[in-house]
């Protein structure tokens, strides 16, 4: 499977709420976590590209295709509890995929925030996230998927069981 290159140089500027990648101190598995779910946010602002296909494979070299699922069930309960559009950037665009939206950064910083048991940073990141709405599901969601992503790297005491 190959990616569509025509979007390769698109000569993006950083608005101001935007962060390059580069300056974040993701680990491994948190490039590979935005990387799948941004195939999955493609997926759903454009579907007839089928960027879920991308997503699953990008899972499958970067972490396991069963965490795959696990991102695309975060990135669902997300978009349940939000009412706006959310703003991510083009997996697809070398110039894009090397910036990260303010949204972006609220879903990593929930994603990290569960990984490092901070519940109320959790809740807070994922209300600012899910503007206002329920968090719950959100928040299970992304403490599934940090288990599960972290399950080859970490002992399991290292994860909380039960985050919310």
């Amino acid at each position: 499977m190959t990616r569509n290159t025509s979007e390769r140089c698109c000569h993006r500027a950083l608005s101001e709420k935007d962060t390059v990648i580069a300056d974040t101190d993701f680990d491994t598995t948190e490039h590979a976590v935005l990387g799948t779910a941004r195939y999955f946010w493609q997926t759903f602002a454009t579907p007839e590209a089928q960027a879920w296909l991308f997503a699953f494979q990008f899972a499958e070299q970067n972490l396991t295709s069963e965490v795959g699922l696990d991102v695309l069930a975060a990135v669902q309960a997300m978009r349940m509890s939000r009412s706006s559009a959310f703003r991510f950037n083009n997996p697809m665009c070398e110039g894009c995929s090397a910036i990260l939206s303010e949204h972006e950064r609220q879903f990593m910083n929930v994603f990290r925030a569960v990984r490092e048991n901070r519940r109320g940073a959790a809740k807070t990141h994922a209300m600012i996230l899910c503007e206002g709405n329920a968090t719950d599901t959100f928040i299970e969601r992304m403490a599934e998927l940090t288990r599960a992503a972290y399950a080859p790297h970490a002992g399991p005491t290292c994860i909380p069981a039960a985050f919310v």
